[in-house]
């Protein structure tokens, strides 16, 4: 199959470029010019790379032409900015839907790789982004299907994964968790999320579909921290900050400057993130592996000791 895919040169979209074209996909990846030299092609693989961006129409002429499917990983995250976001999750998937409907192979679909916290209580404009984005695939006419993992982990990821491994893995101090530690997270594999969505090339109804990815269980934050340390064999002692003192501390601040995001992040301690992946392990035959098991895994290596 003729394989679109935006996001190419990100965590995710590099291992899915492994996956598809591992299952033997003809590939054309969408990257900025100051960035398509970092398109990672396997030995052997058909990857061609279409120099754009998704906030400029013009550069998108002629990257879904003859495709039929496009896999939509590429995202603006809430560290850049509304407007940013506004720009590449809303503005971007507009320009791509007409690019198809102008130059598309008949049968079209697009499968998004869209993010759980469409479904989050907390509000964040990353959030109502991402929803906006949805219903615009789910309106354009076009056959679509959305996968939501919820926080995705593995090797290369040094934007989260990594400073978390070395933060665990000090041989002393504290490492400070807000509240009590026991609302419970879904993390996922990155792997388990590119084995979810070639599964779905098998699946009799492979349109208009909705899969939540996460772990196979929700796990408690103190949990989730604990794991991490004993994969590291670190020494650091995790210890829990009480709701109250963290309550004051953000009160105080907030008497010289805004603190909207620390009422933000402490809200996010309170709640548990845990996700129904039923869809995907009854439909797909999908077994995420249990986040003990996978950050020992990515933790096995050199990899995120240093910077990348």
């Amino acid at each position: 199959m003729k394989i679109a895919l935006t996001g190419g040169t990100g965590f995710i979209g590099r291992y899915m470029i492994r996956g598809l074209a591992g299952a033997g996909h003809e590939l054309r990846v969408l990257a900025r010019p100051s960035s398509a030299g970092r398109v990672e092609v396997p030995p052997g693989a058909k990857v061609e790379v279409h120099q754009g961006d998704l906030t400029n129409r013009a550069s998108l002429a002629g990257f879904l032409k003859g495709i039929e499917l496009l896999v939509h990983i590429a995202s603006a995250h809430d560290h850049l900015g509304e407007e940013e976001m506004r720009a590449v999750n809303i503005g971007g998937t507009e320009a791509l839907l007409d690019e198809a409907k102008a130059n598309a192979a008949p049968g079209f679909q697009l499968w998004v790789i869209s993010s759980a916290v469409i479904g989050a209580p907390v509000y964040s404009y990353y959030r109502d982004s991402k929803r906006v984005q949805e219903k615009l695939i789910r309106g354009s006419g076009v056959n679509w299907a959305s996968f939501r993992p919820t926080l995705v982990y593995g090797v290369g990821d040094y934007r989260h994964t990594a400073p978390l491994l070395r933060r665990c893995a000090q041989k002393s101090g504290s490492l400070w968790i807000p509240h009590d530690g026991q609302s419970k997270i879904n993390p996922v594999h990155v792997e388990d999320v590119v084995d979810a969505v070639l599964r779905f090339f098998h699946f009799d109804r492979a349109v208009d579909c909705v899969y939540e990815l996460a772990g196979p269980a929700g796990i408690p934050y103190n949990e989730f921290i604990d794991l991490t340390i004993a994969a590291t064999n670190g020494g650091v002692k995790r210890r829990n900050i009480a709701k109250k003192w963290a309550d004051r501390f953000i009160f105080v601040k907030g008497l010289f400057t805004d603190v909207t995001e620390d009422r933000r992040a402490s809200a996010y301690f309170n709640l548990h993130h845990e996700h129904d992946i039923t869809n995907a392990t009854y439909e797909l035959g999908w077994k995420p592996r249990p986040y003990a098991e996978g950050i020992r895994q990515v933790a096995d290596g050199d990899w995120w000791k240093k910077e990348g």
